[in-house]
């Protein structure tokens, strides 16, 4: 973090003009210092969902529903992903703001040499108990947002406990406090969940003995070898093992083209989307194996919920609002599916659908229960309980699988050779695919189509047949 990686929308704001900054992560941060070392712009706030969750800061932060109470001439959308971006428009036009004055740029290929001088200046931390306070060895893993990158990232983080026994870890995650803390539970060696954006994690991490950041690939911010050394030699010494192998792998987490490379060479060296982490030939996972523990106070209320026999679907994926599902390429069409529920209602009517998912989801046509925002503990008991879960590759996906339950899943632009499980019924399409994080925007289609051919090729009776030779080989007949 000691450059800029995300350079300011100079071109589209006129010099002097009042901005807010949406979005306090990574990308907000680096806006904001960019505006104080070139008195470009005047930041008069930062706007982000989780501004209880942060720090004091040398400027405000608000809840974006207070925008309208705000002076200001821009709001700058200080996000990655496009399609972040475009949920957070539609927001503010739902609210009334001009689209004139929303403001986005997203990642850069190029990435200019502006050193940030002095990152305390962001503001303190207010948070208690974190790892290098309580313990001697103290690891930070930032990660990024989504409930099926938690889930196969706690294998590498298994690993990394296995090999620092002694370690406390703290993990720095987007909303994660929501999910992380009910996946890992069954982990001793984590600390603690900070719902961050990238502030706190910048802010804290050279008071660790490590910090990392972990995506597909793992970058090392810091390391106090002389200090870990001191508690576990042949940890230290892997760890540099690993930040020398990293460098000469000569890929990064962005662009995001990069990570394509890495996924391809995944391919040939036989890796998947959990072993993918021993690219530096430091770690060993050789499995795609998790514990999901299960919360036993919750079972009661799963059992009033009268359950027997019943199938269960996700339409969307949490990072994208009410809407927008479709905007993205690796997502099933909302009518495709409402022609799957027909038809399988059609031949099973005593067989129960639910839908889960998040509260922004749509609701499909002939559900008979709509399971949305529920608390993540019972979702798992539901998962648990169903005779298959049909959804794409995706948070609920991962988590039914390691619950044991037989996942249908449909494959467009996302990888089957990285994520798909052996033991579910894969359906991927023979028309195109494989084009996840081929460019920055990774859920955009990679030729452009408004409606992705990879998905669209995958037929709601396609689907059903598989469904159907499913439920023959388990023995249940219509």
């Amino acid at each position: 973090m000691d450059k800029y990686l995300y350079l300011f929308p100079y071109e589209k704001i006129p010099f002097g003009s009042r901005i807010l900054i949406y979005g306090a992560g990574d990308v907000g941060q680096d806006y904001l210092q960019q505006m104080l070392m070139t008195n470009y712009c005047k930041v008069m706030a930062f706007l982000d969902k989780s501004h209880d969750k942060y720090p004091p800061m040398i400027v405000p932060i608000y809840a974006p529903e207070r925008v309208l109470e705000l002076q200001f001439d821009y709001i700058i959308l200080a996000f990655k992903a496009e399609q972040r971006a475009q949920d957070v428009e539609t927001f503010l036009l739902n609210l009334g703001i001009q689209q004139s004055k929303i403001v986005f740029q997203g990642t850069r290929k190029e990435v200019n040499n502006i050193v940030i001088s002095d990152t305390s200046s962001i503001g303190h931390n207010n948070q208690e108990n974190l790892a290098f306070q309580t313990a001697p060895l103290s690891i930070a893993l930032k990660y990024g947002p989504g409930l099926g990158d938690a889930i196969i990232k706690k294998r590498l983080f298994i690993e990394i406990a296995k090999m620092a026994p002694e370690a406390k870890i703290d993990i720095y995650c987007p909303n994660g406090s929501k999910y992380i803390s009910s996946i890992y539970s069954d982990q001793p060696a984590l600390n603690q969940v900070i719902d961050d954006g990238g502030l706190l994690y910048v802010a804290n991490q050279k008071k660790y003995t490590l910090a990392m950041s972990i995506f597909y690939m793992i970058v090392t911010d810091h390391i106090n070898y002389e200090k870990l050394k001191e508690f576990n030699l042949d940890f230290a010494e892997k760890m540099q093992q690993h930040i020398e192998n990293h460098k000469n792998y000569k890929l990064n987490t962005f662009p995001m083209s990069q990570v394509w490379i890495h996924f391809s060479r995944s391919f040939y060296r036989g890796w998947n989307c959990y072993s993918l982490y021993n690219y530096t030939n430091v770690f060993n996972i050789q499995d795609q194996k998790v514990n999901i523990p299960l919360m036993p106070s919750i079972e009661e209320n799963f059992h009033k919920m009268n359950l027997k026999y019943y199938i269960t679907l996700n339409f969307g994926n949490g990072a994208t609002g009410k809407g927008n599902k479709q905007g993205i390429s690796k997502q099933w069409p909302k009518e495709y599916f409402d022609e799957f529920v027909k038809l399988f209602k059609e031949n099973y009517p005593n067989i129960e659908i639910l839908q889960l998912g998040d509260t922004t989801a749509d609701h499909i046509i002939g559900v008979d229960r709509y399971i949305l925002g529920e608390n993540l503990e019972l979702i798992k008991y539901i998962l648990k309980g169903a005779i298959f879960h049909l959804d794409i590759e995706g948070g609920l996906m991962h988590l039914a699988t390691q619950l044991g339950t037989k996942c249908i899943v449909l494959f467009g632009s996302t990888q089957p050779y990285l994520f798909a499980y052996p033991q579910n019924i894969n359906i991927i399409s023979e028309k195109c695919g494989g084009c996840y994080c081929l460019h920055d925007n990774h859920y955009k289609c990679a030729r452009n189509l408004e409606k992705p051919e990879c998905m669209y090729s995958i037929t709601p009776k396609m689907v059903f047949e598989k469904v159907e030779k499913y439920f023959e080989s388990i023995k249940i007949y219509r």
